[in-house]
């Protein structure tokens, strides 16, 4: 087939791609946030609540929540009955104890949301008059944000389970040898070095999850009480022992497939233990980000599938750089060479599949272009993209020497290889911190309305109190003087929650301002209503996507 033919075969299979990107449900945001409260954020009451009860978009897990309320002078009020209601596991509740005399509270509430990460936050309000040392404060909410336990435990499971079903993926797939199938000895200490990492991560797995959604040390996430609450009632706690059971098969098997006497059986072996394998990423896949997706099915097997294939990409590169070129004798460098270009082909494929799908998650998780540069989530993935340009840029070179077939590949290797080390140890980063979804950043956006220009500044642009600023020009651009009012409608575009109408008020000529409350994260239509002093009606209406924190 021609150059040309090649690119163009290629360049329908991407324009395909991006058409079933676009076809694919819109985001959604992982992390658990807040849709309603009893009592609301700042709300003034005149009596005291009999319960406290707090609503999420989505199902909490039934372990690792609390809820408890702290007075002004910064007593902790224990609640009664603290519970995930039965008929409803979005909301978290309990009774409160006494009657509470007048003065500020606030409400502090932890939960563990569908994908395993546990969030955090508080709510404050007030009961009577206000009063003079009791003075009410924003709303919080915080996330889980790895530390250097989690990077290097999830870093260990990938580049275990990459080694793993590479050297298979190797085997039965590219490096096809004419005489008797067997795995070599450096095939079996590979074998086994890959198995024995993968173990020890997941062990250390569950401990490991346990210090994240019970907040407790290594020590005492070793203790029986919490071990058993996380096997038996967390998404994760079954994921594990699903994991530990394909590990020990995978054990079972694997002997076979290694010390198997007749060829026919160690190769079928070796295609069960494939399929062990990568049935041990499958499930890795069912949990994390995708798990709290809107549709998450969707999700779990495009998040697999971006795994997958970067595993054995990036596994491979060791087999072509440690194994292969010991497995062929001398004389025959074309056997090596053969190899070499199936690897080519199939790698072609693995990108392709690994852009993809990752093109889908960053549209699941970064809702805007400034996301990218103003959250942490938003800088670890552009990392991820650098390392992923640099490693393409040594597959050409690597391609290139393929093509002249001078000497073996060495050192590009192994570069190309580092460089999918470090992108693993970002991917299992950002399975852990909360998405860009969960903090946009703010929302600037203009508008032409007949001859106006009105601008729309939204900060911080999250779950809570944010700044309204409104600029209105004519069409020489210059500030717009005769102004009666302006008057924001927010309603939310995901729920039917009825609308918030506010006014804002001049600060400058041609600007306007107000505080007002956004009451859950999402997109929004914010509609400027502006009468001028002739009274002629000017409306914009603004698409913004709100971050729960």
């Amino acid at each position: 087939m021609l150059y040309w033919q090649k690119a163009l075969r290629w360049g329908w299979i991407c324009i395909f791609c991006l058409a079933v990107l676009v076809a694919l449900p819109a985001r959604s945001l992982a992390h658990a946030y807040i849709v309603a409260a009893t009592p609301a954020a700042n709300e003034q009451l005149m009596e005291a609540p009999k319960t406290i009860r707090i609503e999420f978009n989505e199902n909490i897990q039934s372990t690792f929540y609390a809820l408890t309320l702290v007075n002004q002078t910064g007593h902790e009020i224990l609640l009664h009955d603290v519970r995930i209601d039965a008929t409803n596991p979005h909301v978290l509740e309990g009774n409160v104890p006494n009657r509470l005399a007048n003065g500020t509270y606030v409400i502090k509430w932890k939960a563990v949301s569908s994908d395993g990460h546990p969030v955090e936050g508080t709510i404050p309000f007030q009961i009577g008059q206000s009063s003079d040392n009791g003075a009410l404060s924003d709303s919080e909410r915080n996330g889980y944000v790895p530390k250097f336990d989690m990077i290097i435990i999830r870093g260990l499971f990938y580049i275990g389970l990459s080694l793993f079903l590479s050297l298979l993926w190797f085997q039965l797939f590219i490096d096809l040898p004419l005489g008797a199938w067997r795995f070599s000895t450096r095939d079996k200490v590979l074998y086994w070095a890959a198995y024995s990492l993968t173990v020890l991560a997941t062990l250390l797995s569950l401990p490991l999850q346990i210090t994240v959604e019970a907040n407790v040390s290594w020590l005492q996430a070793l203790e029986g009480a919490f071990v058993k609450k996380m096997l038996f009632h967390t998404a994760f706690g079954v994921a594990w022992m699903i994991q530990c059971v394909l590990l020990f098969l995978l054990f079972v098997v694997g002997y076979a497939a290694m010390f198997g006497k007749r060829e026919r059986h160690s190769k079928r072996w070796a295609i069960v233990s494939f399929v062990l394998g990568t049935s041990i990423l499958f499930v890795k896949a069912w949990t994390g980000h995708a798990a709290a997706s809107s549709h998450p099915l969707v999700a779990r097997v495009m998040d697999f599938l971006h795994l997958f294939s970067a595993s054995v990409w990036v596994g491979c590169l060791v087999i072509i750089a440690a194994i292969l070129p010991f497995g062929i004798p001398g004389t025959e460098k074309s056997k090596y060479w053969e190899a070499v270009r199936r690897f080519s082909r199939w790698a072609t494929g693995l990108v392709a599949i690994l852009m993809m799908t990752g093109i889908y998650a960053a549209l699941q998780q970064v809702p805007t272009f400034d996301a990218l540069f103003q959250t942490i989530y938003g800088k670890v993935l552009l990392g991820k993209v650098l390392l992923l340009v640099v490693m393409l840029m040594f597959a050409a070179v690597n391609w290139i020497s393929e093509r002249k077939q001078k000497s073996v590949l060495g050192a590009t290797v192994w570069s190309e290889f580092g460089l999918g080390i470090g992108a693993m140890l970002l991917a299992a980063m950002l399975t852990n911190l909360p998405p860009a979804a969960a903090s946009p950043g703010p929302f600037t956006q203009t508008k032409e309305a007949g001859s106006y220009q009105v601008t729309l500044h939204i900060t911080p642009n999250v779950l809570g109190t944010n700044q309204f600023q409104i600029k209105i020009k004519n069409a020489k651009g210059r500030a717009v003087q005769d102004i009666e009012q302006v008057t924001v409608t927010l309603t939310p575009k995901d729920i039917d929650m009825g609308e918030t109408t506010f006014q804002a008020f001049k600060v400058a000529s041609g600007v306007y301002q107000a505080k007002e409350t956004i009451s859950m994260a999402g997109w929004w239509n914010v509609h400027v209503h502006i009468l001028t002093t002739s009274l002629q009606s000017v409306d914009a209406t603004f698409a913004c996507y709100v971050g729960s924190q």
